[in-house]
């Protein structure tokens, strides 16, 4: 072969790496290696998360309301419009009325700080996780329905009640789910017309889980949502996070990319087979992860600007297909009790200028630019 002819393939075989590259680069961040002038976090300066000057807020005794103030500092702007919090199943009907109770002073407190509530409904109780089918069969209907009657006298609002989300990520193996979707939509369809029985203009959601690093497999999230009345229905909800091998010796990659565990297409399906335009994702990034047999997994800042950038790209997906899109951040640090993992940001108190702070605030002033909500979940003592 003569010299040109080899300069002339070894330049389309460069190419073609590099191209190749690219491609794969892409898909997996939603960056580009070509032409990419981003600056890496730890080089560049605080921004703020919105034009929004910090609200003047109200002293609290809710535990999650007591960290806006801290959030809204670390932006320099107010950002927030929601913010989950999470109740359970009541039991009898005296339960109903005590959690009902409860439940009337925290939509009240959220209200009054103008913070729109995402209430995650767990199917656990007093007694112990509910069982999918026995909640299918109406067995805990009257509780339910006097659960709401109670917030209704309380003088709790349409309005007030925000976004209400029952049985969280259904296909998980910790909730006693008997592993038959068909029980999930029952189960819903009950509750939601229970809440739209003394809350007609109440919103309504689901919420699955993309199942990242539990299986190989697909996640076959339409078998959840096939009998599902779409009628009481507002908004779809997928749930992801980054997910790293526990067990040093594991063979398998880490998932750290959002077109993997959270992906827009999954999404998508959802909320088409639900004929809704409202859409959430619930996300989180960790810091650090307890390991099986002691240790630590750490993920470097580099590494979880990468994972939130790619959440950012998934956002930008939805909304380029006419979605309204709300991006809830799980930011608790979880790490010293049972679930092990750092989900922060920041120590309570120390939003300051770190590379942590950083990422947060480049993170949310991304999807705000994007046209999307934020809601957090985080709590302070």
């Amino acid at each position: 072969m003569r010299n040109k002819d080899l300069i002339i393939f070894s330049f389309i075989f460069i190419l073609c790496v590099i191209a190749t590259s690219e491609i794969v680069t892409f898909k997996l961040t939603g960056n580009h290696i070509i032409g990419n002038n981003a600056t890496p976090l730890f080089q560049s300066k605080k921004v703020s998360c919105t034009h929004d000057p910090i609200t003047t807020r109200t002293t609290t005794k809710d535990n999650q309301l007591k960290v806006i103030p801290e959030y809204e500092k670390a932006c320099g702007s107010s950002f927030l419009s929601d913010m989950m919090l999470f109740t359970n199943m009541p039991i009898s009907t005296p339960d109903a009325t005590a959690a009902a109770d409860k439940m009337t002073t925290r939509l009240k407190e959220f209200s009054q700080q103008k913070i729109s509530p995402v209430v995650v409904v767990e199917p656990d109780s007093e007694w112990g996780l509910v069982d999918f089918h026995e909640f299918a069969t109406g067995y805990y209907d009257a509780w339910v329905g006097s659960y709401f009657e109670r917030l209704k006298q309380n003088g709790v609002t349409d309005s007030m009640m925000g976004l209400w989300i029952p049985f969280p990520e259904p296909q998980q193996p910790y909730w006693n789910n008997n592993s038959d979707p068909d029980d999930f939509s029952a189960s819903v369809n009950r509750y939601f017309k229970k809440l739209r029985q003394y809350f007609p203009k109440g919103k309504t959601g689901i919420l699955l889980d993309s199942q990242a690093g539990a299986t190989d497999k697909a996640p076959q999230l339409l078998a959840y949502t096939r009998l599902v009345d779409n009628s009481l229905v507002d908004v779809a909800g997928l749930q992801g996070f980054p997910w790293y091998p526990s067990d040093a010796t594991s063979d398998r990659s880490p998932i750290v990319s959002a077109s993997e565990f959270a992906p827009a297409s999954l999404l998508d399906q959802v909320a088409k087979s639900l004929g809704t335009k409202e859409v959430l994702f619930n996300i989180g990034t960790f810091r650090h992860k307890k390991a099986e047999g002691g240790g630590d997994i750490a993920v470097t800042t580099t590494d979880r600007q990468a994972s939130l950038d790619s959440i950012v790209h998934e956002v930008s997906i939805l909304r380029g297909a006419g979605y309204d899109v709300t991006v809830n951040i799980f930011a608790e640090n979880k790490f010293n009790n049972k679930e092990g993992v750092d989900w922060s940001y920041w120590q309570p108190g120390k939003y300051n200028d770190s590379e942590q702070t950083l990422l947060f605030t480049h993170f949310v002033s991304s999807v705000k630019d994007s046209g999307s909500k934020v809601s957090i979940y985080d709590s302070r003592n």
